[in-house]
């Protein structure tokens, strides 16, 4: 059996197999384990592998998720803005779904009317009682001119034809009529109408109860109506 001469000092030399290029990375040697570094090598720092970053242009799984999430909160942010500006038209029209909106606007809008002839007509009525009801035989025509600026125009034209009475007979028994208002109250409101009634207390002194004043004790209904922000006269009725 002839012997091959082998080299010392190291492990033996594998030989190429026929096609393998020279450089090729030898298969590791019996006992290494992979990933560490070879016998020899120990205390030389190892490169940190960096992740390359993705080329420009190209999305990375992650990205695709994030842009269409991005997208439809756009979206709904949008369409968010655009219904409230509707709203905003919707309600400065004065228009809304199924004429619901119209109806308690409506309603609101009447409800605050009478509240507010509730409170304003009573204290009108009682200046125009006060000034309708009184009268002096010295100022009758000056007395009537005074209580007609109390009345609407309707009213205002049957109010001078009953006064006409007063004028032919307050003279003669030279007739003084003093009234004043002592409680009143709304018996029923519309929006700008209302009925006050009133009591009213006259005193009265002429020759025909020979200078005695005489008190009368007078309930009175007064029709107020709103004309131009007034509050004036349009009906009396006596009880």
């Amino acid at each position: 059996m002839s012997s091959q001469n082998l080299p010392t000092g190291g492990a033996s030399r594998r030989r190429r197999i026929a096609g393998e290029r020279k450089g090729t990375r030898p298969p590791l040697e019996s006992g290494a384990v992979p990933g560490e570094a070879p016998e020899g090598s120990a205390g030389e720092p190892s490169t940190p592998t960096t992740q390359a970053a993705p080329a420009e242009g190209v999305t990375t799984p992650e990205a695709g998720p994030r842009r269409e999430a991005r997208a439809v909160s756009t979206l709904v942010l949008s369409a968010l803005a655009v219904a409230a500006v509707l709203l905003v038209a919707f309600a400065a029209s004065g228009f809304f779904v199924d004429g619901v909106g119209v109806a308690a606007w409506r309603q609101v809008d009447e409800e605050s009317q009478v509240e507010t002839a509730e409170r304003a007509a009573p204290a009108a009525a009682e200046r125009a009682a006060a000034a309708i009801l009184s009268y002096s035989h010295e100022s009758l025509e000056a007395d009537r001119d005074n209580a007609a600026r109390f009345m609407t125009d309707s009213y205002r034209q049957e109010y001078l034809d009953t006064f006409g009475l007063v004028l032919d007979n307050a003279p003669e028994v030279k007739a003084v009529v003093e009234a004043e208002v002592k409680a009143s109250g709304v018996v029923h409101a519309d929006p700008g109408r209302a009925n006050v009634l009133l009591f009213v207390n006259q005193t009265t002194t002429s020759t025909a109860n020979e200078g005695e004043p005489q008190i009368a004790l007078n309930r009175v209904m007064l029709t107020m109506q709103l004309h131009d922000g007034t509050w004036l006269v349009d009906d009396i009725t006596s009880y």
